[in-house]
């Protein structure tokens, strides 16, 4: 493992770390305590260089935002370095091909020569299990993790269906009340609409009523009238 602190900020992945948000590769820092690298020969220009290690994924991740993915490469990164063995193996070959500027075959081959210079053990059947094993551990984290997100997920989405039903019973609630208040309203509409003509005869039957009462009360009052006038002028 790494003799750094642990203070560092960016640890024994720092290189890795930066070639994560770096579009062009850094001239490489070469450490004074180590031997020279090798060269990388002119027939390995045309390979395909990588920044960073490739990463089996089981989803297409195009669609995603690619500063979140950035950010969560760094995470896991931290995640690596806490898992770090102690020694020289694939952990140390790989970030030391990073401070070359980029990963590729060029740059590995050569940091593998200089480790190899510091850890006598160091061979291919190291750089290829070690690796391996980090792969596997790390693709023990991430199951966890994604079982724990699962659960969460499936939580969240009985959650939704719960409240979804809810919400649709009270939608349709609602519009069963709207549709009988709608009812309501028309038939309240209807009987104010005839209102009048529920009112009108009687009201005219009364003042006719009225009418006439007042017609007959007077004629038979001015007969009364006519009736005394003529006592009080043939009767001694």
């Amino acid at each position: 493992m790494s003799e750094e602190p642990t203070n560092n900020s960016f640890g024994i992945l720092q290189s890795l770390k930066k070639l994560i948000f770096e579009d062009s590769p850094e001239p490489a820092n070469s450490d004074p305590n180590l031997p020279p690298p090798l060269p990388v020969t002119e027939n390995k220009t045309t390979e395909t260089v990588t920044k960073n290690p490739q990463t089996n994924l089981t989803q297409n991740t195009s669609d995603l935002p690619a500063t979140d993915i950035k950010q969560m490469k760094l995470k896991v990164l931290e995640i690596l370095e806490k898992i770090n063995q102690p020694g020289i193996d694939f952990f140390e070959v790989w970030n030391a091909a990073a401070e070359m500027g980029s990963v590729n075959a060029g740059t590995l081959k050569a940091a593998f020569t200089s480790l190899k210079y510091v850890d006598k053990t160091l061979d291919k059947e190291k750089l290829s299990r070690t690796g391996q094993n980090y792969a596997t551990e790390l693709k023990k984290v991430i199951d966890k993790e994604t079982a724990g997100k699962q659960t969460q997920k499936q939580n969240l989405e009985q959650n939704l269906v719960k409240e979804k039903a809810s919400l649709t019973d009270e939608v349709q609630q609602i519009e069963k009340s709207i549709l009988e208040l709608r009812e309501k309203l028309s038939l309240k509409q209807k009987d104010l609409n005839e209102i009048n003509s529920k009112y009108e005869p009687q009201l005219l039957d009364i003042d006719n009523k009225i009418a006439i009462g007042n017609t007959a009360v007077a004629e038979v009052v001015a007969d009364i009238q006519n009736a005394l006038n003529l006592i009080e002028t043939n009767i001694n």
